[in-house]
């Protein structure tokens, strides 16, 4: 008995000893360390500024943003960040970001954002909108933008509407919403690769698939950077997982890439006709070239894309005098045998292509009349001292593009087609 005492004690000491190294290796784990960042990359109007509402200055490629800086992006803009751990933060255009090192934090406050973290740092917070949720080592991204019920012209009710998707990795988190008696609920999920939420703070939030292949090749988030994304090994294990569950019938290819139809149709604020429409016109697969793939096609066609919430109208005056706009949106004319239709109208809120494009689209279809069709853009309101817009025009084989920048209440040059054309 003498003998086993001391091995006793060696044992308990060993225990005692791999418990301590076991938890000095937990408390070791890296945090998550947003002290600050660095602007990796950026594009057109980026600028930093103390808060929301301080005055923000330009950044530069290399500027530092510091605790609670608030950056944000204009028009056909973006930006790059990357912090002290390595975790990336791209903005796309229109975006308001911020983050709280303290509650290692990010916030997407407007706008869309790409987050990629490297697996061997420690959990993040992820806000925007009424979306809150926590990722470790994931690659994700975010929309949040405000949407207003259709109806007459801003007389709608205006809330936000968020997208958090995830392209690698897991994310837990919870969304909070108000029914029409004013209680609050609340959505706890856990989204893995492939799958995002959508919520808006006045109806219940859905869990839907989308294409990863698809918004990795397409997306500008992704490819309109110079850097490649960190967690390559990661990504590609998720889109060879993606392809074999659609090989399995596990996916279902369609569904998951017309997220806004169907009994999804409420979400008119985050995406438009599908899902798919949208992957199209940021790849150039399908449509008609130089066309983004919403609204229809037609013997002479005009389209207007903006990107900033702003309630721009395309008009367009016909050989006879005709007027097609918001409030004339199908007019018939050469004796009944051509239309003119407005097929798409667009009243700011309604993001139609994401992260952040809105569109009106006019067509003529049949056989119209010989003379010359006039196209224009309108700004009817706009909170933002201009919004830029880009104006195409196809008349045949014939394309015309003309891009500006509007105030409120101002009209654009206007395109002229003569038809029929040389």
């Amino acid at each position: 008995m003498s003998r086993s005492t001391p091995c006793r004690r060696s044992l308990a000491q060993v225990g005692l000893l791999l418990f301590s190294s076991f938890f000095a290796a937990t408390i070791a784990l890296p945090a998550a360390d947003l002290s600050q960042a660095t602007v990796k990359q950026k594009v057109n109007v980026v600028t930093i500024a103390p808060t929301l509402t301080a005055e923000a200055h330009p950044a530069r490629q290399g500027s530092l943003v510091q605790n609670e800086n608030v950056v944000r992006t204009g028009a056909q803009s973006r930006a790059e960040l990357e912090f002290t751990d390595l975790t990336l933060a791209r903005l796309g255009a229109n975006s308001i970001f911020s983050f709280d090192a303290q509650a290692r934090a990010i916030t997407c406050n407007q706008g869309s954002a790409l987050f990629a973290k490297p697996s061997n740092s420690g959990k993040v917070e992820v806000r925007a909108g009424a979306i809150t949720a926590a990722i470790t080592g994931s690659t994700g991204f975010i929309s949040n933008r405000k949407v207003v019920a259709r109806g007459r012209r801003h007389n709608g009710d205006e809330s936000g509407a968020t997208m958090v998707g995830m392209l690698e990795g897991k994310l837990n988190g919870y969304s909070t919403w108000q029914d029409a008696s004013g209680h609050e609920h609340r959505f706890s999920f856990k989204l893995g690769p492939g799958e995002m939420i959508v919520a808006r703070g006045d109806r219940p939030p859905v869990v839907m698939q989308f294409d990863i292949p698809r918004f990795l090749k397409t997306s500008p988030l992704v490819n309109a950077f110079n850097s490649e994304l960190p967690n390559t090994a990661q990504l590609n294990r998720a889109v060879a997982d993606y392809n074999a569950d659609v090989r399995r019938g596990f996916v279902d290819a369609g569904t998951a890439s017309t997220a806004g139809s169907g009994q999804f149709g409420w979400m008119s604020g985050v995406d438009h006709n599908s899902f798919d429409a949208s992957v199209n016109a940021l790849s150039g697969e399908g449509g008609t070239p130089g066309f983004v793939d919403v609204g229809g096609d037609g013997i002479i066609r005009g389209q207007l894309v903006w990107e900033t919430f702003a309630d721009l109208d395309l008009h367009l005056l016909l050989p006879d005098t005709q007027h097609v706009f918001f409030a004339n949106r199908s007019v018939s004319f050469n004796n009944g045998q051509a239309m003119a239709m407005l097929d798409r109208d667009n009243l700011g809120g309604t993001i139609d292509v994401p992260p952040s494009s809105r569109v009106e689209n006019i067509v003529i279809t049949g056989t119209p009349s010989a003379g010359v069709y006039q196209f224009y853009v309108n700004s009817f309101s706009t909170p933002n001292p201009s919004d830029f817009y880009t104006l195409t025009i196809r008349s045949g084989s014939n394309v015309q593009t003309v891009s500006g920048n509007l105030g409120a209440g101002q009209t654009s040059q206007t395109i002229s087609v003569t038809f029929p054309g040389r």
